[in-house]
C-alpha cells in the first residue's frame, strides 16, 4: 500500500511538477506558524506572560490554532505519501508525529479546561498550578515535534 501511494498521480505530482513540493512546504510552514504561535501565545499566557490578555479570550484564540492543524493534517499526508515507505522508518519522523499526538491531546483538553474554569482564574487573578503543567508539557511537546520535524531532512 505504501508503494501505491508514493505511486498515485497525486503523490507524483507533488514530486516532479514545479510547483508540487515547493507549494506544499510552503502551506506546510504556514500552518506551523500558525499552530506554534497560537500554542505558545496560549501557553505563555498560562505561564504569567501577557497578564493584558484576559484567560477566557484564550478559548476563542484556540480556534485559530485549528486552522493550522487542518493544514498541517493535509499538506503533511501529502507530503507523507511521497517517501511513505522510508517516513514510516525514521525516528525522527516517528517521534515527530507521536508528539504532535500529544500536543493536540493537551490542546484538546486545555480548551475543556478553559471552557470550564477561565472565568474563575480571571476573577483569582491567576491561574492554578494544573495550567502551569498543561502549559509547560504543550511547549515541550511541539518544540520536539518542531525539532523532529527538521531533523527528517537531515537524519531521516
Amino acid at each position: 500500500m505504501l508503494t501505491w501511494l508514493e505511486e498515485t498521480g497525486y503523490s507524483q505530482w507533488i514530486l516532479v511538477s514545479p510547483v508540487g513540493w515547493p507549494l506544499m512546504l510552503t502551506l506546510h510552514a504556514f500552518g506551523l506558524a500558525i499552530i506554534v504561535g497560537v500554542v505558545f501565545s496560549l501557553n505563555l499566557r498560562l505561564l504569567g506572560l501577557y497578564r493584558t490578555i484576559p484567560y477566557t479570550a484564550l478559548h476563542g484564540l484556540m480556534g485559530i490554532g485549528w486552522i493550522g492543524i487542518w493544514i498541517n493534517i493535509f499538506t503533511g499526508l501529502s507530503i507523507f505519501i511521497t517517501r511513505a515507505s522510508d517516513y514510516l522508518t525514521s525516528i525522527p519522523f516517528i517521534v515527530k508525529i507521536l508528539f504532535i499526538a500529544l500536543g493536540i491531546a493537551n490542546l484538546v483538553y486545555t480548551r475543556k479546561v478553559l471552557a470550564r474554569e477561565a472565568a474563575q482564574w480571571e476573577a483569582a487573578g491567576k491561574a492554578p498550578p494544573n495550567a502551569f503543567w498543561l502549559a509547560g508539557s504543550s511547549l515541550v511537546f511541539w518544540v520536539v515535534a518542531v525539532v523532529m520535524g527538521r531533523l527528517i531532512a537531515y537524519i531521516g
